[in-house]
């Protein structure tokens, strides 16, 4: 009867950053769908909605950068995914061969994440991880020039456009799909996504339809 070859103990600590890591992601993607879901509550209320949807801007943009920072501009010392893709890079042959086959035994298929295009036989291809990086590293550029320019506009400072919410959506949306990739070639457990599933009924009572269904919503111009 053979035995199941052990794992080494860098795949070890790649395995104990992941359960670090996706905990964080999965809140970091909560909190977004929270706050989209508490601008509809607050446009139903028109007294209060400049000073709430300010104060929830800023908010929101503050807690985002800094999470997405976290785990897009990795610190020495620090847990963080970009950290954990820069060793996986500098150490493919971890997740390859006697490694790969370990973490992957109890796997009947291989997820179309962790395709021909990602690994070459059995082993990781480097430079899959570096092009990884450095999408995520572009998409969070362009959420802290979103920052800047969202924070002056709201400060009455001259913007020659209102920065709209694209760039965290996208930035979001990659950081799901490639934590999704890494995480099947860890486990090959099929994770579709991180994002919370959708509730029906959690906004009941709190959304009022106009007379005019098709009428223009000016606060929502932005983001449409």
């Amino acid at each position: 009867m053979s035995q199941k070859n052990p794992i080494n103990s860098k795949l070890q600590k790649w395995r104990e950053w992941m359960e670090v890591i996706e905990p964080e992601i999965r809140l970091l993607l909560r909190d977004a769908r929270v706050f989209w879901e508490i601008r509809i509550i607050i446009h139903g209320h028109q007294r209060t909605q400049d000073f709430h949807y300010g104060y929830l801007e800023r908010s929101y943009l503050d807690h985002v950068i800094v999470s997405l920072r976290r785990q897009i501009k990795p610190y020495k010392g620090r847990i963080s995914f970009v950290g954990l893709l820069h060793e996986i890079a500098e150490n493919p042959q971890e997740l390859s061969d006697i490694s790969f086959d370990s973490v992957r035994s109890d796997s009947n298929d291989m997820p179309d994440s962790a395709s021909c295009s990602d690994v070459i036989g059995a082993r990781i291809c480097p430079e899959m991880v570096t092009e990884d990086i450095a999408q995520l590293i572009l998409t969070l550029e362009a959420c802290e020039t979103f920052v800047d320019e969202r924070l002056a506009y709201l400060e009455k400072h001259e913007v020659k456009t209102a920065p709209a919410f694209k760039e965290f959506k996208d930035c979001l949306k990659l950081l799901d799909k490639t934590y999704v990739k890494y995480h099947a070639l860890f486990y090959g457990d099929g994770l579709k996504t991180l994002q919370p599933p959708r509730q029906a009924g959690t906004l009941k009572g709190l959304i009022k339809i106009a007379d005019d269904f098709d009428a223009d919503l000016p606060e929502f111009r932005e983001y449409m």
